[in-house]
């Protein structure tokens, strides 16, 4: 009997793995049925007319209109008519309407009055303005085609629960609108429970939330627990901002990653104890890059009036543009010094972390008259170490 195969199950199956895959392009939880044509059906006019719809009414480039048409199809104009002009009477710029409609075409087979509107005014009652909710989906249009009542409106709820206001929610949602349609009970539950078991206070899970929600969302729940863990470790106080800090550093760098990072700090001559004393002064000098992190730290220790004893008293210069700031600057203070208008004992990191403009008035305009060297030094006419 398991050698029978029916007559179409080849057919059967190519369809099978044609929608499939469209459901992993999408790669999100609300991806609905998109009319595909099996492999080896043609059907031209149908694309034509599509390639023909989407670059003339959507704004689509003939490129993305093209690839779009390989496996979606349209038959008539009259319900993506409705769509865009439903659309354009919401506030949505044409450019902005032919973005998602590249992301997501089968909002052309949506209903306005019965998915789309109901949405629109669920997050207009909530506090999203005409601007926030045109940037929002624009960035996001899978919001529109996930259901209101068992993802949008429970996602909201979520984030208003813990963050406190709506008008939170709208700031926090502007930068990442992908929040509003995730099973956040489901993906962020979990962990603002680990992080509260660890005694971090609600305000700094907040901003978490707030500033990185990416880290609550992509990574996974293992990998979460082990950060969480070495932080405490390193015996960062959970009411502190800086274990918040340690803990998105951890989160963001692979954990080879670190290891190669780790090594390279050490091979300048600091200390296992050493580098843990300035990563808690200074969490995000594990976020640099292998290469800042290398140029940098050879940039100080060829510096003798500066030095890594300098860097790890003040761990935030690392954090500081190496071309851009700190060199111009270094070049001016050597200048300066060497006149005898700074001493040795002057605070090099309240020097480099001024504003711009306050440097160039304080040390620039003010000496230019008497040591015009300063000019060429900040222009980098003046070789460092000469």
């Amino acid at each position: 009997m398991f050698g029978f195969v029916p007559k179409n199950l080849v057919q059967f199956v190519r369809r099978r793995v044609v929608i499939e895959a469209h459901s992993c392009f999408f790669q999100n939880p609300c991806l609905k049925s998109i009319s595909t044509a099996p492999e080896g059906v043609e059907t031209p006019k149908a694309s034509d007319f599509t390639v023909s719809y989407l670059e003339n009414s959507c704004g689509l480039s003939s490129e993305t209109a093209l690839r779009i048409s390989k496996w979606f199809h349209l038959k008539t104009t009259d319900n993506p008519d409705s769509i865009l002009l439903f659309l354009k009477e919401q506030g949505f710029t044409g450019t902005q309407i032919a973005k998602m409609i590249s992301f997501r075409p089968d909002l052309l087979k949506s209903n306005p009055d019965k998915t789309l509107k109901p949405k629109l005014y669920f997050l207009r009652d909530v506090g999203f303005s005409t601007p926030d909710l045109t940037l929002v989906l624009s960035k996001n249009p899978t919001i529109l085609v996930c259901s209101l009542d068992n993802q949008i409106v429970p996602a909201y709820g979520f984030l208003k629960g813990f963050l406190g206001t709506g008008e939170v929610v709208v700031s926090t949602t502007k930068r990442a609108p992908w929040l509003l349609h995730y099973d956040l009970h489901k993906t962020i539950g979990p962990k603002i429970g680990a992080l509260q078991d660890h005694g971090v206070p609600d305000s700094s899970i907040s901003a978490m939330i707030k500033q990185q929600p990416r880290h609550f969302i992509n990574v996974n729940p293992d990998r979460f627990t082990e950060a969480l863990t070495k932080v405490k470790e390193m015996d960062f106080k959970p009411s502190s901002s800086f274990f918040y800090l340690a803990l998105q550093a951890i989160l963001s760098t692979s954990e080879s990653n670190w290891e190669e990072k780790f090594e390279l700090y050490r091979s300048f001559g600091w200390s296992e104890d050493d580098m843990l004393s300035v990563f808690k002064r200074q969490p995000h000098i594990m976020e640099l890059s292998k290469d800042k992190i290398r140029k940098k730290m050879d940039f100080f220790s060829k510096e003798p009036r500066l030095g890594l004893s300098v860097v790890s008293n003040c761990p935030n210069l690392l954090l500081l543009g190496l071309e851009k700031t700190i060199i111009p600057r270094w070049s001016v203070i050597r200048v300066l010094m060497s006149h005898g208008i700074l001493n040795k004992d002057v605070n090099f990191y309240t020097i480099f972390r001024l504003k711009e403009k306050a440097f160039l008035k304080k040390y620039m305009i003010k000496y230019q008259e008497k040591v015009p060297q300063v000019l060429e030094a900040y222009q980098g006419k003046t070789v460092i170490g000469s």
